[in-house]
């Protein structure tokens, strides 16, 4: 059974989706673990317990992603 990079689709590692999209490796991690994010669900390679996403899944992904900007703490009062 050929594998998903034998079938002519890109696989992208953690590393690769970080490096072409406006993420951090927290926020793809939050994507991952959120199960009412929608984020692709990962494809293992035979013999690999790294995940990989297809490319396709992931573009269609961030073409709807609606980047939410995280709380400004340096405008946060420290105890004073």
């Amino acid at each position: 059974m050929p594998t998903e990079s034998e079938r002519g689709e890109r696989l992208m590692t953690q590393a690769e989706i970080i490096a072409e999209q406006p993420i951090s490796r927290q926020t793809l991690h939050n994507l991952r673990t959120d199960p009412k994010s929608g984020f692709p669900a990962p494809h293992f390679e035979p013999g690999s317990t790294r995940p990989k996403w297809r490319e396709s899944e992931i573009a269609e992904f961030f073409a709807t992603y609606e980047k939410r900007p995280g709380r400004r703490t340096d405008l946060e009062s420290g105890g004073e």
